[in-house]
């Protein structure tokens, strides 16, 4: 199962719809990240950028918390 599949899977699920998903792939180019955000990803970060992924955790987080 491929990160499109499984952000397809929990948005749809009424239980699970609420959770961010951060799709973190090397495949990440105009195509792909258009169909991330169809399938509603909250966020969409090329592998290897660690440090971004970080903190769009941190921001998916405090939106959460507020």
């Amino acid at each position: 199962m491929d990160g499109h599949r499984l952000t397809k899977l929990i948005k749809t699920d009424d239980r699970l719809r609420h959770l961010p998903v951060v799709i973190f792939s090397s495949l990440v180019n105009e195509e792909m990240r258009r169909k991330g955000e169809s399938l509603g990803a909250d966020a969409q970060l090329s592998k290897p950028e660690i440090g971004k992924l970080v903190q769009e955790i941190d921001k998916l987080l405090q939106a959460k918390n507020a």
